[in-house]
C-alpha cells in the first residue's frame, strides 16, 4: 500500500535532512580545521567530503525555497479567491434581500388583497391592503382571527357551505361576498381561492385573492364613460366630416358638372385651355376631399370591402384610357399587361383595385419626367376557386431615397421635404394604399433606386367560373335618352342648391329628358300627392324637410314605391345603408358623373325597346352575330375590342389616304391588307371589308392611282357608316 505524503510532511522531512547535512558539514569541518593542525594525509579527502555536502545544502535549501514560495502563493491566491466569493455571496444576499423587499413590497401594497389561511381557517398572513380594508392591525389579526370573523353572516356561511368542496376541488373562482370592516362598513369584494396539500394529498392551507368589487364598479363605471366620451367624439368627428364633405363637395359639384356642360360648347382654343385647367383643379380638390374622407373611415374602421364580379382586363383598359392623355402631354410610354393564364372574371372590390392603381399610376406619372410607366400582372398561387395576383408598378423617375423607403406608406410622409412643394399632394395617397391592401388581406413593398421605383403589391380574388348560362346571356340593350329610351317618362329633382338646379336642369335637357324641380322634402311630398312621376332624385340635405324624412313620408304616407334615388354630397361610410333604410332605392354620391347617374336611370326607367334582333337587323357594316361569339358574351372583352379599333383605325385609314394621295400603290396594297385585320372584328362578309380586299386585289394588279383614288373614296365613304354604326352600338349600351 502506498503512502502519500502531505506537503507539510514533506517540508519537514527537507528540513530534518538539511539539519543532518548542516550538522554533518559542521562535524567535518571541524575535523578539517584539527586534521590541518596535525598534517594528517586524509585531509584532502575530507575537503572534498565537505565541499559536496556544502553543495547539496545549498541545494537543498534552494528546493525547499522553492516549495515554500509556492506554498505561499497557493495559499494567497485560495485566500482571494475566498474574499471574492464572500464578496459575490455579500452581493447576492443583497440582491435578493432587496427582491424580497420588493416583492413584498408589491404584496403588501397591491391593488387587491391578499391572505393565508392555516387548515383551521385561522388567518396566517395578510397584505396591508386588506388589514386597510379591515381597520385591524396585523398582530390582532394574524393566528388570531377566522377569516370569517371578517365576514358578515350571509357571506359566512356561503363560504362555510363551499369549504368542503373547495377543500376537494382546490379552487375557488370570483365568490361574491361581503366584507365588514372594525367599524361595521360593508366592503363589496369578489375572492378567489387556492387550496395548498402535503405530500399524502392532505389539505394543509389556502391562499386567497380579494377584490375590492366597489372600486371594479368605479372603475367599470369610468371606463364606461370613457367609452361613452369616445363614441361621442367619434359622433362629432363623423358629422363633421359629413357636414365638410357636403358643404364641399356641393360647390365642386357645380364646378365640374358645369365645365363638363362647358366642354361641350365651341370653344377657342385658349376657353378649351382654361376649361381644362378649372376641371383639373376641380378633380385635384376633389382627390384631396376624397382622400381625407377614407383616411377618416380607415381610422374609423367603417371602410367596406365589397365583393362582386369584374373583369380585370376591363378594368386595367380603363386605366388606359384614363391616364391616356397624360403620359402623352409628358411623351411617356405606358403598358399593362397581364399574364394570359390570369382568368378575366374574378370576385373582389373593383372600387378599392381601382383606387390602388390610380394612387400607384398617378405617383409614378407625377415623380418621371421621361422613360414611362409599366403595370405587370401575375399569379403568385392559384387553385380551381382563387387565385393571388401580383401586381407591379414601375417608373423610370426620381426615385426613393433609401432612408425614406420604410415610412413612405406613413400619413403625411414624402419623399423629401421639399416633395410637396414641387409636385404637390397631401401625402395621404400611400398610406390609404397600404391600408386599402391590408383591408384585403394583402401585402405592399417598395423598391427605388436611382433609375425609378417600384412597388409591388399582392392581393386574392376569387375565379368565378362561366356557366353556360351566364355564356348564352345576351347583351342588355337600350337606347340613350335623346332616341327614346326615357320617352313619356317624368323625373321629379329634389335639390335646394340653385347652382345644382341649374346644373341638372341643362344635363337633362341634354339628354331630352322631362323633369320638375322642387326646392325641399315638402314640396317633393306635395307635387307627389298631386301628380304622376316615374322616379324621385332626392338630395339629402335641405331646408323644411330632408331628404331622410322627405323618403319616410313618401313611403310611408303617400303609400307610394317610387323609385328614389338618394342625392348626397356626404361621402362618409354607411351613408349608402343609411339611405336604403329610410326606403330609397340608390344613392348616387356628388359630384355626379354623368355615366353613373344615366346608368341609374336606365336601371330603373329604361324601357327596352330595342331588342337584339331589331339592332341585328338594323347594322349592315357590323356582323353582331360574328361579334357576339368572338367575345362569348364576355362585355368587358368586348369593350376592349372597341376601343383598341377606335385608338387604332383612325390612324390606320389616314395612313392609306397618304399612300393614295402619293400614288404609292405598293404601300396602298400593304395597308389595306393590314387594315383589314383591323377591321375582322365585325365580320368579314360586309361591305366594308369586301372594299378593302378589293382594294387590295388592285394594288397587287398595279392597277391605275386614278382607279385606287376612286375606289378608296368608296371605301372612306363606308368608314362614316362603320363609324356611325358602333356609334350605335354605343348608344344601346351593347357594352
Amino acid at each position: 500500500m502506498k503512502m502519500k505524503l502531505k506537503p507539510k510532511y514533506l517540508i519537514a522531512i527537507i528540513v530534518l535532512f538539511l539539519v543532518v547535512f548542516i550538522a554533518t558539514g559542521i562535524f567535518l569541518q571541524t575535523r578539517l580545521e584539527s586534521s590541518l593542525a596535525s598534517g594528517d594525509p586524509r585531509t584532502a579527502s575530507v575537503l572534498t567530503i565537505s565541499r559536496i555536502l556544502t553543495s547539496i545544502s545549498v541545494a537543498a535549501i534552494l528546493f525547499l525555497s522553492v516549495v515554500v514560495i509556492r506554498r505561499l502563493q497557493r495559499q494567497q491566491a485560495l485566500i482571494k479567491e475566498l474574499e471574492q466569493a464572500h464578496t459575490n455571496e455579500l452581493q447576492a444576499r443583497q440582491n435578493l434581500e432587496k427582491v424580497s423587499a420588493d416583492i413584498y413590497d408589491l404584496y403588501n401594497n397591491a391593488p387587491c388583497g391578499y391572505h393565508s389561511l392555516d387548515k383551521d381557517g385561522y388567518i396566517s398572513a395578510i397584505n396591508q391592503t386588506e388589514l386597510n380594508w379591515i381597520g385591524y392591525k396585523k398582530e390582532e389579526v394574524v393566528g388570531k382571527m377566522l377569516f370569517t370573523d371578517v365576514l358578515d353572516e350571509a357571506s359566512a356561511e356561503i363560504l362555510k357551505k363551499r369549504f368542503p368542496q373547495f377543500k376537494k376541488n382546490g379552487e375557488l373562482r370570483e365568490l361574491r361576498l361581503n366584507m365588514v370592516n372594525k367599524e361595521g362598513f360593508i366592503i363589496p369584494i369578489s375572492l378567489s381561492a387556492i387550496a395548498i396539500y402535503n405530500e399524502q394529498d392532505e389539505y394543509i392551507s389556502s391562499r386567497s385573492t380579494v377584490f375590492d368589487v366597489s372600486e371594479q364598479e368605479k372603475i367599470e363605471d369610468e371606463l364606461k364613460e370613457a367609452k361613452r366620451r369616445a363614441d361621442e367624439s367619434a359622433r362629432v368627428k363623423e358629422q363633421f366630416l359629413a357636414n365638410m364633405s357636403h358643404e364641399i363637395r356641393t360647390p365642386i359639384n357645380s364646378v365640374i358638372g358645369f365645365t363638363n356642360l362647358l366642354q361641350k360648347t365651341s370653344l377657342t382654343p385658349e376657353q378649351e385651355h382654361f376649361v381644362h385647367l378649372v376641371q383639373s383643379a376641380s378633380e385635384s380638390l376633389l382627390t384631396i376631399i376624397n382622400d381625407i374622407l377614407d383616411i377618416s373611415k380607415i381610422e374609423a374602421g367603417m371602410l367596406r370591402i365589397e365583393k362582386s364580379p369584374f373583369s380585370l382586363r376591363g378594368l386595367c383598359s380603363s386605366l388606359e384610357t384614363m391616364f391616356q392623355h397624360r403620359v402623352k402631354e409628358k411623351r411617356l410610354s405606358f403598358t399593362i399587361h397581364i399574364q394570359e393564364s390570369i382568368p378575366d372574371t374574378l370576385t373582389g372590390d373593383a372600387v378599392r383595385l381601382t383606387q390602388i392603381l390610380v394612387n400607384l399610376i398617378s405617383n409614378a406619372i407625377k415623380f418621371t419626367q421621361e422613360g414611362g410607366i409599366s403595370i405587370i400582372v401575375i399569379p403568385v398561387k392559384e387553385t380551381d376557386t382563387r387565385v393571388r395576383l401580383r401586381f407591379s408598378v414601375k417608373d423610370s423617375g426620381i426615385g426613393i431615397l433609401a432612408d425614406k423607403l420604410d415610412t413612405i406608406f406613413e400619413r403625411f410622409e414624402q419623399g423629401e421635404t421639399n416633395t410637396t412643394r414641387k409636385y404637390g399632394g397631401t401625402g395621404l395617397g400611400l398610406s390609404i394604399v397600404r391600408n386599402l391592401i391590408q383591408l384585403q388581406q394583402g401585402n405592399i413593398a417598395v423598391k427605388s433606386d436611382a433609375g425609378g421605383t417600384e412597388f409591388l403589391f399582392e392581393l386574392e380574388y376569387e375565379i368565378l367560373p362561366m356557366t353556360d348560362d351566364q355564356k348564352n346571356i345576351q347583351y342588355p340593350h337600350f337606347a340613350e335618352a335623346g332616341n327614346g329610351l326615357f320617352e313619356g317618362v317624368k323625373i321629379l329633382i329634389v335639390e335646394d342648391n340653385q347652382m345644382n338646379q341649374l346644373l341638372m336642369k341643362h344635363t337633362f335637357q341634354s339628354w331630352h329628358l322631362n323633369f320638375e324641380l322642387a326646392e325641399n322634402g315638402q314640396q317633393a311630398v306635395e307635387k307627389l300627392n298631386r301628380e304622376k312621376y316615374d322616379l324621385v332624385l332626392l338630395d339629402i340635405q335641405m331646408p323644411v324637410m330632408d331628404g331622410y324624412i322627405a323618403a319616410r313620408t313618401i313611403r310611408n304616407d303617400l303609400k307610394s314605391n317610387i323609385p328614389i334615388i338618394a342625392m348626397t354630397a356626404h361621402a362618409m361610410a354607411g351613408e349608402r345603408e343609411k339611405c336604403l333604410s329610410h326606403g330609397m332605392n340608390d344613392y348616387i354620391s356628388k359630384p355626379i358623373q354623368e355615366k353613373e347617374l344615366l346608368g341609374l336611370l336606365k336601371k330603373y326607367l329604361a324601357r327596352q325597346k330595342h331588342t337584339f334582333e331589331f339592332l341585328k337587323a338594323s347594322l349592315h357594316y357590323i356582323n353582331l352575330d360574328f361579334l357576339y361569339d368572338l367575345v362569348m358574351g364576355n362585355s368587358a372583352f368586348l369593350n376592349n375590342i372597341i376601343r383598341q379599333f377606335l385608338n387604332q383605325f383612325p390612324g390606320e385609314m389616314d395612313a392609306l389616304r397618304e399612300a393614295v394621295e402619293k400614288k404609292q400603290v405598293k404601300q396602298i396594297g400593304t395597308l389595306a391588307h393590314h387594315i383589314q385585320s383591323t377591321v375582322s372584328v365585325f365580320g368579314r362578309n360586309t361591305p366594308f371589308f369586301r372594299q378593302l380586299e378589293k382594294i387590295e386585289q388592285l394594288a397587287k394588279a398595279k392597277s391605275n392611282p386614278v382607279t385606287l383614288a376612286a375606289e378608296f373614296n368608296k371605301l372612306d365613304d363606308y368608314k362614316q357608316l362603320v363609324l356611325k354604326e358602333i356609334n350605335q352600338l354605343l348608344i344601346h349600351n351593347v357594352l
